[in-house]
């Protein structure tokens, strides 16, 4: 099934769309719709569909706020109970009130991960080159703009 959108555009994104057509041998059409699925936020459907909304508001964030995401952390002190449930939950069964709470532990690492990986999908699609594994190690790293790099 396909559907019909009408859109406006200028003549000089028409004329780019239309030599793009003529050098692949391609109608303007399907030039149109291979861009367009190029362009868009693809990752969010690779994402189970439970943590979606939680990504989703990153579509509207500021290169700025996508950056503070991205650089996120995980508390250190949820990361050491997450842990220490963990620990336990292999020893003996965890207690009603310490499974609720590994399990929103676990959602919480889930969020933050999806998270910070579509921040950075974002990122990159927006002209930033990411971290090197070097700046990655080091305590302190940001997402430049890739003609700074």
């Amino acid at each position: 099934m396909t559907q019909t959108l009408t859109i406006q555009l200028s003549e000089t994104t028409y004329d780019q769309l239309k030599r793009a057509a003529e050098l692949t041998h391609q109608s303007v059409e399907v030039v149109v719709e291979q861009s367009l699925l190029r362009g868009l936020p693809s990752l969010l459907v690779e994402i189970p569909p439970e943590y979606q909304p939680d990504v989703h508001p990153l579509l509207q964030m500021s290169e700025a706020e996508l950056r503070a995401e991205a650089q996120r952390r995980f508390p250190a002190e949820q990361w050491a109970e997450y842990e220490q449930l963990l620990d336990k939950k292999k020893e003996s069964p965890l207690s009603a009130a310490e499974q609720v709470r590994l399990d929103f532990l676990r959602r919480a690492a889930d969020v933050l991960t999806f998270r910070k990986g579509y921040a950075a999908v974002l990122l990159k699609r927006r002209g930033y080159a990411p971290p090197t594994l070097a700046e990655l190690s080091s305590a302190t790293w940001r997402f430049r703009p890739a003609c700074a790099s």
